[in-house]
């Protein structure tokens, strides 16, 4: 299902660089944390170039109790937001005036000098106004690449155009929005998609953050996430002109290939996962082929390899800093 939104005015004078957007519920200690790492972790950075910015849409507002823990950080604003769940994806961009949004998952560490990295970025691409995405190395390349085009963007980007912790909009294209269809689920990429004609696009995979593992991680439909809503969302983008129809379907065969199979070993195979998987084998027949139930099974066999696999280029990158 969708919403339809449009932008509120915000509530505090700061003019930062960068707006680090946390949308919350709950988790406290992994708040607690990842504001440390960008207060602490990060401490030459000064608090007047950037602001925090605490949604939570949690009715107990379980973590509004930090705000004493961190008095002294006056960039730092906690807002409690009425909104259901992913939604808050969203209502956290209308709080913040910085130059550019930055979502950002309250379980993600920023690294000693990844904000100083991602504050030099915003300064060189302000010009152009040029639409970032942050993969933090999940890419496996770990450079920086720029694209003259929408439709190359995408196909490079794959599916990690859905995840929120990459997401970033320069606060006047978000402000010139306006009204807006969000999918529940995932609403920055329903704002992520308009900005098809940006003037330039770039996908940094610079590792910047450390995740938070969460246990038995679940709650939601993933599995229907990523054969239902994200693929529409997908369809929409292909449907309008603004991708190909080669990039549409690369962009659905890495899912099929590569993201579904990793969503099924974890809850399956080593159950470090437990979200919710009903109907799938009938929602996977929307926007996919006949056979992809099976090629999402039979590529589960390849998921350690790929594991391993990055744990030994990570091992290696490592070992050649160190020497």
């Amino acid at each position: 299902m969708n919403r339809i939104f449009s932008f509120s005015k915000c509530k505090n004078d700061l003019k930062p660089i960068l707006s680090i957007c946390i949308p919350c519920y709950k988790r406290i200690n992994q708040v607690r944390n990842t504001l440390t790492s960008i207060y602490e972790t990060n401490v030459e950075v000064s608090l007047v170039d950037y602001e925090v910015i605490l949604s939570d849409n949690d009715p107990e507002r379980e973590i509004e109790v930090l705000m004493d823990e961190f008095a002294d950080k006056p960039n730092l604003f906690y807002y409690h937001t009425e909104c259901e769940g992913f939604l808050n994806s969203y209502h956290v961009l209308t709080y913040a005036k910085g130059e550019l949004l930055k979502l950002h998952n309250s379980q993600n560490l920023f690294r000693k000098g990844a904000l100083r990295h991602l504050l030099d970025e915003i300064i060189q691409e302000n010009t152009n106004k040029t639409l970032m995405f942050h993969t933090n190395g999940f890419l496996g390349n770990k450079t920086i690449c720029k694209y003259d085009n929408f439709n190359d963007f995408m196909s490079a980007l794959s599916y990690w155009s859905s995840w929120s912790g990459g997401f970033s909009i320069w606060k006047e294209d978000f402000d010139a929005i306006g009204k807006i269809e969000l999918n529940e689920l995932f609403p920055h990429t329903s704002v992520f998609l308009t900005q098809y004609a940006a003037q330039s696009f770039l996908i940094d995979d610079t590792p910047i953050y450390n995740v938070q593992r969460i246990a038995k991680r679940g709650g939601h439909n993933k599995f229907k996430a990523f054969t239902i809503d994200y693929p529409s969302l997908i369809m929409d983008s292909y449907m309008k002109g603004h991708i190909s129809l080669n990039c549409k379907n690369s962009i659905l065969k890495d899912i099929c290939t590569q993201y579904l199979p990793t969503l099924l070993f974890n809850k399956y195979i080593v159950r470090i996962e437990t979200f919710d998987a009903t109907g799938y084998r009938e929602n996977i027949k929307r926007y996919f082929s006949e056979y992809a139930y099976w090629v999402a099974w039979i590529n589960v066999i390849f998921v350690p390899f790929r594991m391993i696999g990055r744990k030994c280029i990570r091992f290696w990158n490592t070992s050649l800093k160190q020497e």
